[in-house]
């Protein structure tokens, strides 16, 4: 199931609680300078399997806390190496959904299928 191999990895990278989870993302965005590695190491962070996976059907969803600090560090990344473009557009067009009816640092697998490379 995917939300218990998503628990998984978090406990590999050492993300037991909102503050370790903060500072996990914060590092992603100070590690790259495209939206598309950052993007891809969010994903990663909760579908451990990335390289096996061929497409994503639907988007891993978020609460609301999780969503929203995503986003705000996504428009301050944004301004400061792509000031061309919306910030927190690429978040807001590929990220997770959200969904308010999980707790702000939950992510939900409900809406959002896998298929694997063969």
């Amino acid at each position: 199931m995917l939300q218990d191999r998503c628990r998984r990895q978090w406990e590999l990278l050492g993300i037991r609680d909102p503050e370790a989870l903060k500072r996990h993302i914060k590092a992603v965005f100070e590690t790259h300078d495209h939206q598309e590695k950052v993007l891809i190491d969010l994903y990663r962070m909760v579908l451990p399997d990335w390289e096996r996976i061929k497409t994503i059907k639907g988007y891993p969803e978020a609460g609301n806390g999780l969503w929203q600090y995503i986003c705000r560090n996504f428009q301050e990344f944004d301004r400061r190496k792509h000031p061309d473009c919306l910030p927190g557009g690429a978040w807001m067009n590929w990220g997770f959904s959200i969904n308010r009816n999980l707790s702000e640092w939950e992510v939900s697998f409900e809406n959002c299928s896998l298929i694997y490379k063969s």
